[in-house]
C-alpha cells in the first residue's frame, strides 16, 4: 500500500466516523476520533483516557460515569472549552495525516494571521505533547519569519510570538532575535514602525545581545580574514 492509499484510508476513517471510540469536545463541536491514532501520538490525551481523571487547570475533563447497570465505566470524552475549534481541527488532522492545513489555501498565504495560526498550532501541540507537530509548526513559523521580516507589521507579530511561546522553548525566540539583530539597521530605519523594538524591555535586551553577538562574530571573521591575507602575502600569494 502506497502513501496515497494510506492517506485515503485515514481520510475515510476520519470523515465517516466509523469505529471511533473517543470524542474531543471544543466550543460546542465534537471531534469523533480513534484512540489508537490520537493517544498513541499525544501524552496528554493518553493520560486523560487512561486514568479517567479530571484536571481542570489543563482544560481537561475526562471522568468516570455510571452505565445503565450502575457500574462505573470510563468516559471517552475530553473537553477543551478554552481552545480554538479551528486549531483542534488542525491538530486532529495532523494525527491522521502527519500534516495540517492540507486543504486550507489561507495557510499558504504570507499574512499575519497565517503566522498566528501556526503559533496556535505550535502551542497546542506543545500542550498535548505532540512533539513532531511542534517541530512542523515551528518550521512553518520560521519560514514565515524568513519571508516576512521586511513587512511593516513584522515586529508586532514577532513580539506576539515571543510572548506566547512556552517558557521552556527558545527555538522560535532565537529565530526572531537572529533575524532582527542581523538586520537591525533595517528596523531602526523604520521610524515609528520600530516601536516594537522598544515596547518590551525583555525583547529589546535579547535583541541587543543578538546585535552584540553578531558584531563579535563579524569582528572575529574580519580578524581571521586579515590573518589569512597576512599569511598569503608572507608566502608570496595574492
Amino acid at each position: 500500500m502506497g502513501f496515497s492509499d494510506l492517506e485515503t484510508v485515514m481520510k475515510r476513517l476520519l470523515d465517516d466516523g466509523k469505529y471511533t471510540d473517543m470524542t474531543i469536545s471544543c466550543q460546542g463541536h465534537d471531534f469523533n476520533v480513534h484512540r489508537a491514532i490520537v493517544c498513541s501520538q499525544s501524552h496528554f490525551f493518553d493520560a486523560a483516557l487512561k486514568g479517567g481523571f479530571q484536571v481542570s487547570r489543563f482544560f481537561l475533563s475526562s471522568h468516570r460515569v455510571s452505565d445503565s447497570q450502575g457500574q462505573e465505566a470510563d468516559s471517552s470524552q475530553v473537553k477543551l472549552p478554552f481552545d480554538h475549534v479551528d486549531v483542534i481541527a488542525l491538530v486532529v488532522e495532523y494525527c491522521y495525516f502527519q500534516d495540517y492545513g492540507r486543504e486550507d489555501d489561507s495557510l499558504k498565504l504570507e499574512s499575519d494571521e497565517t503566522a498566528y495560526t501556526h503559533l496556535r498550532v505550535y502551542i497546542a501541540a506543545d500542550k498535548f505533547g505532540i512533539f513532531p507537530l511542534c517541530d512542523l509548526a515551528a518550521t512553518r513559523i520560521i519560514a514565515w519569519i524568513d519571508s516576512n521580516w521586511r513587512s511593516k507589521s513584522f515586529l508586532g507579530v514577532a513580539q506576539r510570538i515571543w510572548n506566547k511561546c512556552p517558557s521552556h522553548e527558545n527555538k522560535l525566540r532565537e529565530a526572531i532575535i537572529k533575524k532582527v539583530s542581523t538586520n537591525i539597521q533595517h528596523f531602526l530605519a523604520q521610524g515609528k514602525g520600530n516601536i516594537g523594538l522598544f515596547g518590551n524591555p525583555t525583547f529589546l535586551l535579547a535583541i541587543l545581545k543578538g546585535v552584540a553577538t553578531e558584531n563579535h562574530n563579524l569582528t572575529e571573521a574580519n580578524s581571521m580574514l586579515a590573518q589569512q591575507n597576512k599569511v598569503r602575502k608572507g608566502i608570496g600569494l595574492r
